[in-house]
């Protein structure tokens, strides 16, 4: 098994209504979220997972949104930089986890075909979450069909109901398996409250386009993973390395 390490790299910082990222549970409560990069560290190839958005972005879709650096200064943190990333891996294809795409001039782009075909012909309930034709078509896409192994110690997993073709990304580490999850998600959408969680082991995000599948995915992330890293929880902010 690979030793690989997972750097959080956080770029924005934002506030919505938690309903928005746990269905139906505690709807009004505010709850802070960030947006990543992720860093694997331990392959030959450099590896990222998204690349982020800026924060006019969000504010543009209508939330609150402060930059915290940009993904060139994260990278630095790391001892890379955006030309030196061989490969992105995305988790999905929505405005928030491809916007910085065209900084990563040498990179290839994994998603999976199902996700990629949705953001060149979103239905009209999705077309503001996907960026525009021009900025896909500027990016090096390498597709993928369902769960892939990409290199040694990474493997992409075909988790779907958030979006048409998310993907979550499981690392060997030395503490076991991680997986980033590739739904919009916080910590409570694993690891419901008590009152919820008498009913489901897991909340479906708020945002998808299949509710029952969604829910199947986040269920096979937490019972495969030792670890899990929901997409846009806070803690991992303060978090130099995963594990």
């Amino acid at each position: 098994m690979a030793n690989l390490v997972i750097h959080p790299l956080p770029l924005v910082k934002t506030k919505i209504v938690r309903g928005r990222i746990t269905y139906m549970v505690s709807v009004p409560e505010p709850v802070v979220v960030y947006t990543y990069i992720w860093y694997i560290e331990g392959t030959k190839e450099r590896i990222l997972v998204d690349t982020g958005a800026p924060a006019e972005h969000f504010i543009r879709h209508g939330d609150p949104a402060e930059d915290l650096t940009s993904p060139a200064d994260a990278l630095k943190s790391v001892d890379l930089s955006p030309d030196e990333v061989d490969i992105v891996i995305c988790t999905h294809l929505h405005f928030d986890h491809i916007g910085f795409g065209q900084m990563y001039r040498n990179a290839r782009f994994i998603v999976q075909r199902l996700e990629l075909e949705a953001a060149y012909n979103p239905h009209p309930i999705q077309v503001a979450a996907y960026p525009r034709k021009e900025t896909l078509d500027s990016l090096n896409f390498q597709v993928v069909d369902g769960d892939t192994q990409i290199v040694d110690g990474i493997q992409v997993l075909l988790t779907p109901g958030h979006s048409e073709g998310g993907q979550s990304v499981a690392v060997d580490t030395g503490k076991g398996k991680v997986i980033i999850s590739g739904l919009c998600t916080i910590k409570d959408n694993f690891e419901p409250p008590p009152r919820v969680k008498k009913i489901m082991p897991v909340i479906t995000p708020g945002f998808h386009i299949d509710a029952r599948e969604a829910f199947a995915s986040l269920k096979r992330i937490k019972e495969e993973a030792d670890i899990v890293i929901p997409l846009h929880e806070a803690d991992f902010a303060l978090r130099p390395t995963v594990p």
